[in-house]
């Protein structure tokens, strides 16, 4: 099984070719496709291939963009802070201040914020502090997923308190909304004159959590309007990117599902996929040119079993014009108090 250190090589290489080959053209012009893989030989015969294939041409403005996996702040992460950091949240960002590296950083953020609701006594119930939201923002999250198994842990209460506080704390949801309208309005970027959106359902529940025309929850993947939602969404901005809740958690390779579905939005739009929900990073892989992000791991999350669940994926990458340029996964790792940092490694 090849390290860590030898999966960061291969998808830079993948990228780097991807990123030389779509330069200044946009995806309707360019069809590639090719599977997930592990060989650095058949990556770079792809590359090869694909660097011959389109002309450089100047380049139009673009957004850079950074991704990171689950985020969660209850439970044992709130015990470490408490204990250890004097219970300041911001010292888990102390070395993370590479989300302040991209015009725009995004997160899954696992369960609401807030303090009111009722503990509906799930398996595991997530509930963060509200003091967490600056905490956030001046991280340098903009955007984050509510769109998860978690978020309505403490009921629809908790779940409309988050999305006000969010949104009166400078961060862009997705995935969630008063109605099922808002549900499915992409969180939406302007720099100079792109546009870039973020779409997020979740595939994993709750299933009585989904938003109505006339009640305030989630955006489900098995929504029978799943491929209208996406395409009209695409048509709102230059570039959008779609998130999902998929996947069977700790597993290291996506599943014949997660394909379908990312499959799916790019064909109906989508220019890019990242997932969540797994715990552990996954494959990355690409479909007619658009990048996918299966799981981006735990970010921070108390889960210090196993040096998958506290390794996870900081993604960069860069939107020109329509294109997906430049990704480049960085390898991250969480210390004894799940404090988030670049593996130096």
């Amino acid at each position: 099984m090849k390290s860590y250190k030898d999966k960061q090589l291969l998808f830079g290489l993948l990228f780097l070719g991807l990123s030389a080959g779509f330069l200044g053209r946009g995806f309707e012009h360019i069809q590639f496709s090719f599977p997930a893989t592990n060989d650095l030989n058949q990556a770079a015969a792809v590359i090869a291939t694909q660097q011959n294939l389109v002309p450089s041409l100047p380049a139009p403005t673009s957004i850079t963009i950074g991704m990171v996996g689950d985020i969660m702040l209850d439970r044992g992460v709130k015990f470490k802070v408490n204990k250890n950091l004097d219970g300041d949240y911001s010292k888990l960002f102390a070395n993370a201040s590479f989300l302040k590296d991209t015009d725009i950083t995004f997160a899954n953020l696992e369960g609401p914020v807030s303090d009111v609701g009722a503990d509906r006594h799930n398996l595991y119930s997530f509930r963060m502090d509200p003091k967490v939201v600056s905490i956030l923002k001046d991280a340098g999250v903009d955007v984050v997923s509510s769109a998860n198994n978690h978020i309505k842990d403490w009921g629809e209460p908790a779940l409309v308190d988050t999305l006000e506080r969010l949104r009166a704390g400078g961060i862009q949801t997705c995935g969630i909304g008063m109605n099922k309208t808002e549900a499915e309005t992409p969180a939406i970027f302007t720099k100079g004159d792109r546009t870039v959106g973020f779409l997020c359902f979740t595939d994993v529940g709750p299933d009585d959590g989904a938003a109505t025309d006339t009640k305030a929850g989630v955006l489900l993947a098995n929504d029978p309007d799943f491929d209208s939602i996406v395409r009209t969404a695409s048509t709102k901005v230059d570039s959008l990117i779609v998130s999902f809740h998929f996947g069977v958690e700790y597993q290291t390779k996506h599943n014949a599902r997660q394909e379908t579905l990312a499959q799916k939005a790019i064909d109906d739009g989508a220019v890019m996929i990242v997932g969540a929900h797994p715990h552990v990073a996954e494959d990355i892989a690409a479909y007619n040119g658009a990048p996918i992000l299966y799981s981006l791991g735990n970010f921070i999350f108390d889960q210090p079993f196993s040096t998958n669940t506290t390794h996870g994926l900081y993604v960069t990458a860069t939107l020109t014009g329509k294109n997906v340029t430049d990704v480049t996964p960085h390898e991250t790792i969480l210390d004894s108090n799940y404090a988030p940092s670049l593996s130096t490694k």
